[in-house]
């Protein structure tokens, strides 16, 4: 990496600009942490897959979830069957499927959308 570096001085913008997006990521997730509850969380979770995959079935266990959320996994349970119930979410074995976006980013409140707007505004950007 350091060879790279040094041959090539713009990779220091593009690491600098996905060190600045990935430490945004990482601050707002301690604030949905010490902020939301469990729902919110989840439902900003969904929200971060569904960008990355690109589609709105989601290869999700409540398993890998309550892992991801620091919560036992009958809290991961409970806290679907309350985004299933608001019609936000339809969760089968092993999968989520988003049904209505837009009340997951009500329910995320600020905790989604502020990184992953500033990340893709320092990836646009140009060496």
């Amino acid at each position: 990496m350091r060879k790279a570096y040094q041959r090539n001085l713009g990779i220091n913008a593009v690491l600098g600009r996905l060190i600045h997006g990935f430490m945004l990521q990482m601050a707002q997730t301690a604030y949905a942490n010490a902020t939301l509850n469990l729902e919110a969380r989840l439902a900003r979770w969904i929200l971060m897959t569904q960008d990355r995959l690109q589609k709105d079935e989601l290869p999700l266990t409540h398993e890998f979830l309550s892992m991801m959320l620091a919560v036992r996994r009958p809290g991961v349970t409970a806290a679907t069957h309350v985004l299933e119930g608001a019609q936000m979410i339809r969760a089968t074995r092993g999968h989520i499927k988003v049904l209505d976006r837009e009340r997951l980013i009500n329910l995320a409140d600020s905790t989604y959308g502020i990184a992953e707007a500033e990340y893709e505004r320092l990836m646009a950007e140009r060496s």
